[in-house]
């Protein structure tokens, strides 16, 4: 299924995309998505109208330059992959929704105000790459901007999986106009290893896919959601540049279910707590408590 088994990884940050060359492993391959790149899925085809309504760009603010993936999964939410947003500041970038195209005008904007990253991202390396972007306003729902349904349940072998985005076409390739979708199957996570040299990058947190050479996810990709029966399973992570005949790997949404509620439900902050709190906080909290 997989040839050759000496590999080296590169983060899929900036959108999946198909790629056709199939050139030996190097030592100095890098994994997609290396960040500032524009990918996208390779040997995929142009998304019907009206397909994954829950797909976003993530592009920065001034410029509108694309170069993550991600999906809506509440009104103020937007769940993608830590690497997208690590070196991003909330007020320099920006959201598109509903559309399919990214210069046609016809989908809607929105500005970020938080950005909550996994606390244990990249430790170890490649694992826990998973972020939630918090909008400063209210994500307007109608038939081309839709939430998607998170999975809890655990998939099976052979399942099928949509990966939607806008990554280049092939390594080092041109972004697509058009929104990119591919069907990729499911990779149990002893196979996906095993693929990979027995490597520790892929971790139990991921969710690998396979389709055969010259199609999958790249850069441009990054963060951008895999579905299954109308639900979310997946955010592209990283795999070999691209397309190379290797399952790629991307955050396993049931692995992280409790990360996604805590945060989405407000019982964490990404505020730094003062260094010399008031002493009679914690009593009056207390005597509150006591006092309902």
């Amino acid at each position: 299924m997989y040839n050759g088994r000496e590999i080296t990884y590169v983060h899929l940050l900036f959108g999946a995309f198909l790629s056709i060359a199939v050139a030996k492993p190097k030592d100095g391959d890098v994994i997609y998505p290396p960040q500032f790149t524009s990918n996208r899925i390779v040997g995929g085809s142009e998304a019907a109208d009206g397909l994954a309504p829950y797909q976003i760009s993530i592009q920065t603010l001034k410029e509108g330059r694309h170069f993550c993936g991600g999906a809506i999964i509440a009104r103020r939410w937007i769940i993608t992959a830590s690497h997208c947003v690590v070196r991003q500041k909330a007020e320099k970038i920006k959201i598109l929704t509903g559309t399919q195209e990214l210069k046609n005008d016809t989908g809607r904007y929105y500005f970020v105000d938080r950005i909550i990253k996994h606390c244990g991202y990249n430790n170890p390396a490649y694992a826990n790459d998973i972020a939630l972007i918090h909008l400063n306003d209210t994500i307007e729902f109608n038939e081309h901007t839709q939430p998607v349904d998170l999975n809890t349940e655990p998939l099976k072998a052979g399942d099928e999986l949509i990966l939607t985005g806008w990554g280049t076409l092939s390594l080092g390739g041109e972004v697509p106009k058009k929104l990119q979708t591919l069907n990729v199957t499911y990779v149990s996570f002893e196979e996906c290893r095993a693929a990979h040299n027995d490597s520790a990058w892929v971790d139990v947190g991921h969710l690998c896919t396979f389709n055969e050479k010259g199609k999958g996810a790249c850069h441009g990709d990054s963060g951008g959601p895999l579905v299954h029966n109308n639900k979310l399973v997946g955010l592209v992570n990283w795999g070999r540049p691209c397309a190379k005949g290797y399952p790629d790997a991307h955050a396993n949404v049931s692995f992280f279910y409790d990360f996604i509620r805590t945060v989405t439900n407000g019982c964490t902050s990404n505020k730094v707590p003062p260094t010399t709190p008031d002493p009679m906080t914690h009593l009056k909290k207390e005597i509150e408590i006591i006092a309902k």
